[in-house]
């Protein structure tokens, strides 16, 4: 029986020593990223019969766990992805804060407003050279933001698109190390005779995890031999156990973006934009700044061609001879109304514009000529055709499709154009261009001020006066008119500045707010896995204590079946 307690008490030597071990890990990596603490779990040995008793065997090491909380894992794994989206989201909009305008900056609507302003006094004032020069520097303050305001806002689209390319490099490689960390987890856990949890590699595949939910967002299922599945929102599979299917960046048709897709299939990862970094990141590609650019394009459709309607209706101070489309025809034997090229050419209608000629030899044609539109069959070949019947004007279609409209010695006018014919090619217009990325003002009014518009011919003698303020009274009207030229909501130039400088702002506002929740609530979630996983130092000391004493006692009890030995042996002898 003496030889039975020493093998009892050497068991129980080992088993602290075992727990031991335990505590000392847990104090080791106390400030260890992703690590829980783990409890080393004591049991009694089966016990012995001899004759009519059982005795007992001693302890021994059961297990060694790791403490952790599957729900609020699950729960840190979701707020890490929507926590890293959100401040995506935040950081992308407040990239381009800049370009809506600052305290130190005029905005959109105010150089808009300036614009305006600028109308105005030359409504006032319509013979005045200096009223025309600042109208015209006016003009391209607005335009130089706007094109400015694009190409910000296009490059940080690029910029967006680029780092989702990186950040899919970085999916690869934490995918890897998720399925490698599943292979030495399930060979741990179920090769030869080692039984019990690998919990330092899980761990790490648990930090992994979290690692990729910052980037995408993922599902997970936990498989019974160690082993784990990933999956999109959208039910593409990631990883299963050892498995693993990379992404890509791949075309999308109709854009200049990429996709993220597999690279095994070719098909979208689906769901991956609800959440993470890459989601943040398509979303402020596709979604916020898309939705900015179009906003701004619509802004600059409207102001050009609603300006260029009633500016081209109009005449100014110089006496004009000849005039030439700023946009050319791609076939001039095609109706003008169909022509893909010219960016206004849908809103050209059934209608008529008057030409007026005067100031010179031959006969001037007093009150003007009409020349007619039909939407869907007049070409420009006809036009000219048309216009150079009327005397005094010839017109020709040059080489590069654009409409030459020449009076020679007699200046030539344009009024009352329901056509539209005039807005949609440039003739006689004060801007240039079909949009955002494009819009300036017209280089033959940046050149000569004195051409821009204020004036209509009389419509009986085609005469113009200096001082008549006629049509720069329209152009002024556009400033409180709603319109919808690209088929929007109708609202005016002003208004439309104004909301979208407004939709940003709120953007960003919420953008802000739901980063500050989110991360309140990663902090909240990391203080409850503290409470279960973390290791409590004063805790471990407390631990080390108890399996302390165990040990020497179990010293102890060695020690003295050792003198009782030796004195039964003593007897013997």
């Amino acid at each position: 029986m003496i030889v039975r307690t020493l093998q009892v008490a050497s068991k129980s030597l080992t088993t602290q020593q075992q727990a031991m071990d335990t505590v000392s890990q847990n104090i080791a990596n106390v400030n260890t990223p992703g690590y829980s603490r783990q409890t080393a779990n004591l049991t009694t040995s089966r016990p012995d019969r001899i004759g009519v008793m059982n005795f007992g065997n001693g302890v021994e090491l059961a297990s060694i766990t790791r403490s952790m909380d599957p729900l609020v894992a699950n729960a840190q794994v979701s707020n890490n992805s929507l926590s890293s989206f959100a401040n995506t989201m935040r950081d992308g909009l407040t990239s381009v804060e800049a370009t809506f305008g600052s305290l130190g900056a005029p905005g959109l609507t105010s150089t808009l407003d300036a614009f305006f302003t600028a109308q105005q006094q030359l409504t006032n004032s319509p013979g005045d050279p200096i009223t025309r020069t600042d109208m015209v520097a006016k003009a391209n303050d607005f335009t130089n933001l706007t094109t400015s305001m694009q190409q910000q806002l296009v490059s940080r689209q690029q910029s967006a698109d680029v780092e989702v390319g990186v950040q899919v490099d970085n999916v690869n490689i934490v995918l890897d190390k998720i399925a490698e960390l599943n292979k030495q987890i399930v060979r741990n856990e179920t090769g030869g005779q080692v039984s019990g949890a690998a919990n330092d590699l899980r761990d790490q595949r648990d930090l992994a995890i979290m690692e990729l939910a910052a980037i995408i967002p993922i599902q997970r299922v936990t498989t019974q031999n160690g082993g784990l599945m990933l999956q999109t929102p959208g039910g593409d599979l990631l990883v299963q156990d050892g498995l693993v299917r990379h992404l890509q960046m791949g075309p999308v048709a109709g854009s200049s973006f990429s996709q993220v897709q597999f690279a095994d299939s070719g098909l979208p990862a689906t769901g991956i934009e609800s959440g993470g970094k890459i989601g943040g990141l398509v979303t402020i590609r596709d979604s916020q700044l898309a939705s900015y650019i179009d906003a701004l394009d619509s802004l600059a459709q409207n102001i050009i061609f609603s300006v260029n309607q009633m500016h081209a209706g109009g005449t100014g101070t110089t006496a004009v001879t000849s005039y030439t489309s700023g946009l050319p025809a791609a076939n001039a034997a095609a109706p003008v109304s169909g022509d893909a090229a010219i960016p206004f050419a849908s809103k050209i209608v059934n209608g008529s514009f008057t030409i007026h000629v005067l100031d010179g030899p031959p006969a001037t044609n007093p009150g003007g000529t009409a020349i007619n539109i039909t939407a869907g069959t007049t070409s420009l070949n006809q036009i000219a055709a048309d216009i150079s019947a009327v005397a005094g004007v010839t017109a020709t279609v040059d080489a590069s499709g654009a409409l030459v409209i020449n009076g020679g010695a007699n200046r030539v006018a344009f009024s009352n154009d329901s056509s539209n014919f005039l807005a949609a090619y440039e003739i006689n217009t004060f801007f240039h261009g079909g949009g955002a990325s494009d819009i300036s003002v017209d280089a033959a009014i940046v050149g000569d001020p004195g051409r821009i518009a204020t004036a209509t011919a009389d419509a009986t003698t085609s005469a113009v006066a200096i001082m008549d303020n006629s049509a720069a009274m329209n152009i002024l009207a556009l400033r409180d008119q709603a319109m919808n030229v690209d088929g929007g909501t109708p609202s005016t130039l002003i208004q439309r500045a104004a909301n979208m400088a407004g939709q940003f702002g709120l953007d960003v506002a919420t953008a802000t707010q739901e980063s500050v929740f989110r991360t309140a609530q990663a902090a909240a979630l990391s203080v409850q896995r503290e409470s279960v996983s973390g290791v409590n130092l004063d805790e471990e000391m407390i631990n080390m204590m108890v399996f302390q004493r165990s040990y020497e006692a179990s010293a102890k009890v060695i020690q003295t079946a050792n003198q009782m030995l030796t004195t039964l042996m003593g007897i013997l002898r």
